[in-house]
């Protein structure tokens, strides 16, 4: 058996070689100027009872359901947050003079951006929901409600109010 030790010296120094190149390379690679946006997402679920009625006048509706809560933020590399949301809440209800049985649908989406950086705030807003209250065993679609809104709110760089929309569609069949 032949043992030759500078050939394990010089294995070991060829590998310390293509490792000190590799990690070279990666630093040449990486732009300073860009920073690696921070993600992270929330997610809440939690049961819901509320009172409502179906449309004004009607029977006072006791409903009992989920929410879900899911929250998703992105911080890019100039510190501005990028927020998406949407809240969801399903449920069965009872008229609490009627007796009446009601199923409850509301979806909510938002989408904002904003800053915590002095002098700086919320650049722009946008939340649109629908909603559905949808009356049990019956023919007609009689204290139905159905009801859609968008909510939109842009800000400009000095904290003026630039654009404000704001649509509601409720509507009692």
């Amino acid at each position: 058996m032949i043992v030759i030790p500078n050939r394990l010296r010089v294995v070991a120094v060829m590998s310390a070689l293509a490792l000190a190149g590799g990690l070279l390379t990666l630093v040449l690679l990486v732009k300073p100027a860009q920073a690696q946006a921070d993600t992270f997402t929330d997610i809440d679920r939690s049961t819901y009872t509320f009172y409502t009625s179906s449309c004004p006048g009607d029977d006072l509706i006791v409903f009992e359901g989920t929410e879900q809560i899911i929250v998703h933020t992105t911080i890019d590399a100039n510190g501005v947050y990028h927020t998406k949301g949407q809240d969801e809440i399903h449920g069965l209800g009872e008229g609490l003079d009627s007796g009446d049985k009601y199923v409850y649908n509301y979806v909510g989406n938002y989408h904002e951006n904003y800053s915590f950086a002095p002098g700086e705030t919320v650049k722009d807003f946008t939340q649109t929901l629908n909603v559905e209250i949808i009356r049990q065993g019956s023919d007609t679609t009689t204290e139905d409600l159905q009801g859609k809104a968008l909510f939109h709110v842009t800000i400009d760089e000095n904290g003026e109010v630039t654009a404000v929309v704001e649509k509601f569609e409720f509507v009692c069949t």
